[in-house]
């Protein structure tokens, strides 16, 4: 009976896995660098030979310029709340404001701070904007917590953001002088307008 040597342990083997797998990530990372398609193309044939009077005839339309979006609908997708400014539920109107012009208004009832309702999808809550060439917008946002007798007062909480002129735009948080008076992350888009 012969006998065989002992097995080695496992632990050996990883020098052997590591330099394999380091083999195949650079034939892998070699063969990506060759095929992709975002390397220097080679220059048009138009700019080689010279330019004849019929290859200027036949050559495609230059295209316009795509046209700068000026109307974009804004809608508020969701509402965070942090603190509805009272205990139980609360409800709120807001306005929605682009340099100081009204956009749209909205009431928006029962607000809960609770974990797990503090988040609430306002129904017809959108306007449209438009920028008439402006470099974007500066939209604010006001909240009066609902009273019976209340018209005419400031508002309980306010907060803005910025619109670009592509149509981005940043979660705005409306707050009260005191977060407990009224807490809120707006969450906004903005999309092209017909």
């Amino acid at each position: 009976m012969s006998e065989q040597p002992p097995k080695k342990p496992s632990i050996h083997h990883v020098p052997a896995i590591l330099t394999g797998a380091a083999a195949l990530i650079a034939s892998l990372t070699a063969v990506y660098v060759n095929v992709r398609g975002d390397r220097n193309p080679p220059p048009p044939a138009a700019a080689i030979a010279p330019a004849t009077p019929s290859v200027v005839a036949e050559a495609a339309p230059a295209r316009e310029a795509p046209k700068s979006v000026d109307r974009f609908t804004i809608t508020v997708d969701r509402i965070a709340v942090e603190h509805d400014g009272s205990p139980g539920t609360t409800d709120w109107r807001f306005t929605v404001e682009a340099d100081d012009d009204a956009l749209f208004a909205f009431q928006q009832d029962a607000l809960d701070d609770t974990g797990g309702r503090n988040v609430a999808v306002p129904k017809d809550a959108s306007g449209v904007l438009r920028l008439e060439g402006r470099p974007g917008a500066r939209i604010v946002i006001k909240g009066w917590r609902g009273r019976l007798f209340g018209l005419g007062r400031a508002p309980d909480a306010t907060g803005e953001g910025r619109l670009s002129a592509n149509g981005a735009i940043g979660a705005i948080r409306v707050a009260a002088a005191e977060p407990e008076g009224g807490a809120f992350v707006f969450h906004l888009s903005a999309d092209p307008a017909r």
